[in-house]
């Protein structure tokens, strides 16, 4: 059982809080530049995705080769 206590939570005042809690809402959102992700980041991904893709079709593949017999020519 938790005891319960008389004493109400601590309020903090404005002096009190960390200095990253007062410029979260003065700071200028970021520009596009600032957000831009590196093309080799999307070029690394899109490569994944791909082989990814890739894989899937050909274990798919398998799995309908080994259960229907070869496709016809």
């Amino acid at each position: 059982m938790v005891p319960e206590t008389d004493a109400p939570a601590a309020e903090s005042s404005p002096a009190e809080l960390p200095a990253a809690a007062h410029r979260t809402g003065t700071e200028a959102p970021l520009d596009l530049s600032d957000r831009r992700i590196p093309g080799l980041a999307l070029g690394v991904g899109l490569a994944l995705v791909g082989l990814g893709i890739g894989f899937l079709g050909v274990r798919m593949r398998r799995r309908r080769e080994a259960r229907d017999g070869p496709d016809p020519p």
